[in-house]
C-alpha cells in the first residue's frame, strides 16, 4: 500500500488500511503550517491549524500589538518540526486505537 507519509502501522492488512484511512484524515502538511505562520501568523492561524486553540485566540487578541507578527515570523522556521511532532502524536493515537478496535487475528 503506497502512502504519502512516513507512518507505517505493522499490523494486519485490515489494520493497516484502517490506520492509513484515519491518518489521511488528520495529517497536517508542513508547507501549509510554514505558510500560515509566515503569512498569517499575526492572527495565529498556524496555532489553530495544529489544534492549539488557546494560543490561537491569544494571537488574535493581541494582533494589534505587533508581537504576534514577530512571533509568527520566528515560528515559521519551527513549523515543519512542530507539524512532524503533531503528525507523530496523531499516528501513535491512531495506532493505539486500531490495535484495540480491530483484532490482530481474524475470525476464529
Amino acid at each position: 500500500m503506497a502512502s504519502n507519509y512516513p507512518y507505517i502501522y505493522p499490523g494486519t492488512p485490515q489494520q493497516q488500511a484502517a490506520f492509513c484511512q484515519q491518518m489521511a484524515l488528520v495529517q497536517k502538511d508542513e508547507l501549509v503550517g510554514f505558510l500560515l505562520a509566515l503569512l498569517l501568523g499575526t492572527f495565529g492561524l498556524h496555532r489553530f491549524y495544529l489544534g492549539e486553540t488557546g494560543w490561537g485566540i491569544a494571537y488574535v487578541v493581541f494582533c494589534w500589538t505587533g508581537i504576534p507578527t514577530l512571533l509568527g515570523f520566528i515560528e515559521c522556521f519551527f513549523m515543519p518540526g512542530r507539524v512532524r511532532d503533531y503528525n507523530a502524536a496523531r499516528a501513535a493515537q491512531i495506532a493505539a486505537w486500531v490495535s484495540q478496535a480491530i483484532p490482530a487475528s481474524g475470525p476464529r
